[in-house]
């Protein structure tokens, strides 16, 4: 291994950022190589003087009290070099693979009701607990994760961290790739992506992916369960002992990125449909007040907004309503029908492509309303389909009429996107619900 790249990981390890795949390597030179280990430990020793030098600097600020001289690096190096030879040929994985005894570096970016956060802050925690409101912080591999409280996280390394109870969602990037999230059901290994998990404590988890891939496995590693794939728009609920099935409805926090086990001020208190639960995966997103200008359109494809441009509108009374992002993909099934339970009277909302032919349910019971909502960008191969819209921007966009109709407290049901075979759905209809104005 070059020099380099030992430095490279030494570094990562001591920052806590260090991934499984990196551990091993690191692992392995520092078995195989007395200069590894020798580098290792004075990179470790410097490390740790540093950081007991800026505690001791802390402590005189906040106390106005002279602080113990430091230990001089150069007094007892030799011995600590030598010492290393001797200890780090069998601690050496013990370093690696243990970072959690140390406390991980964070960067609070925002803190909403959670006052012990300031954001802007860069603190080292073993653990993060809230009683209530929300945090956004930042670990060194570059991971931006979202906790809302009541929540309790304890924090391993800049890679890995044990969700023991609560809501946590994650954006990944590019550097965060294999970033792990424990729970006491499983675990979620990042493939890079965004991702929003729910624990209960000793309990059942929950996971949903918003964007690219995760792994999930229920159960402890050691117990030699395999891990299963899910993509942007899958969901599944997992225990240790009864495995995954699928989590049908995940609503959302507001700005489409978090995850919340019930919408605070929403309408909607269920949504599932008739497709059963074994063998699917496929979540409906509800966002409470989430439909504007902007908003995600469906699940399973997270670069399709409605009214994406701007000057784009909504139709009067649509705006602020309860968004479901619906999964496109059940476009094709015939025997579909949705189930929405309300809390409260409703104006239900469809949004259809307006080149199909509308479904039998939709003309029978909604009225159609102007005016049209435009939906995109699509993808490159749709720009040569009938109908279809190149903005300004040179992406191809669609056009989706808008449908309402009144429904009272209860359960209302919604059928599918197409009912005369041989006719197309481009893609599956919106749906948005928002409380009836009485007069």
């Amino acid at each position: 291994m070059k020099p380099n790249e030992l430095d490279a990981l030494i570094e990562d390890c001591l920052e806590g950022r260090l991934s499984e795949a990196d551990a091993a390597r690191l692992s392995a030179a520092l078995q195989e190589s007395p200069e590894a280990r020798t580098r290792y430990w004075e990179s470790a020793s410097i490390h740790g003087l540093l950081e007991q030098t800026m505690q001791q600097a802390s402590l005189r600020v906040i106390t106005g009290q002279a602080s113990p001289r430091p230990t001089r690096w150069f007094q007892w190096r030799p011995l600590a070099a030598a010492a290393a030879l001797v200890l780090l040929a069998g601690l050496a994985v013990w370093f690696v693979v243990h970072p959690a005894e140390r406390a991980v570096a964070v960067e609070i970016l925002a803190s909403d009701g959670a006052s012990r956060f300031v954001a802007g802050q860069k603190v080292k925690l073993r653990s993060l607990m809230l009683e209530s409101g929300s945090v956004r912080f930042r670990l060194n591999s570059g991971v931006v994760c979202d906790a809302a409280g009541p929540a309790e996280i304890e924090l391993i390394n800049a890679m890995r961290l044990r969700l023991v109870a609560g809501r946590l969602s994650a954006d990944v990037g590019e550097r965060g790739k294999g970033f792990t999230v424990i729970t006491d059901a499983g675990e979620v290994v990042d493939l890079g992506t965004r991702f929003g998990v729910e624990a209960e404590r000793g309990g059942e988890s929950r996971v949903a992916v918003f964007s690219g891939k995760v792994k999930v496995r229920a159960g402890a590693a050691q117990e030699g369960h395999p891990f299963t794939t899910l993509s942007e728009g899958e969901a599944v609920r997992f225990t240790k002992r009864d495995g995954m099935r699928r989590w049908p409805q995940v609503a959302l926090a507001a700005e489409a990125a978090g995850l919340a086990s019930q919408p605070k001020d929403g309408v909607l208190s269920d949504v599932r449909d008739n497709l059963g639960y074994d063998g699917l995966r496929p979540y409906y997103g509800v966002v409470a007040g989430g439909m504007g200008p902007g908003a995600i359109a469906f699940t399973d494809k997270p670069n399709s907004r409605w009214a994406p441009l701007p000057g784009d509108t909504l139709p009067d009374g649509l705006a602020g309503a309860d968004l479901i992002r619906m999964y496109v993909n059940f476009r094709h099934k015939m025997s579909y029908e949705l189930t929405l339970t309300l809390r409260e009277a409703v104006t239900v909302f469809v949004l259809i492509d307006a080149r199909q032919t509308p479904p039998d349910w939709l003309v029978e019971r909604f009225t159609k309303m102007p005016p049209r909502v435009r939906v995109g960008p699509g993808t490159p191969r749709t720009k040569d389909e009938d109908g279809v819209e190149i903005g300004p921007d040179g992406r191809p966009y669609r056009w989706f009429d808008v449908w309402s109709a009144e429904a009272g407290a209860g359960e209302f049901k919604l059928g599918p996107a197409r009912t005369v075979r041989g006719t197309t759905a481009p893609l599956m209809y919106g749906v948005a619900v928002k409380p009836r104005v009485t007069r």
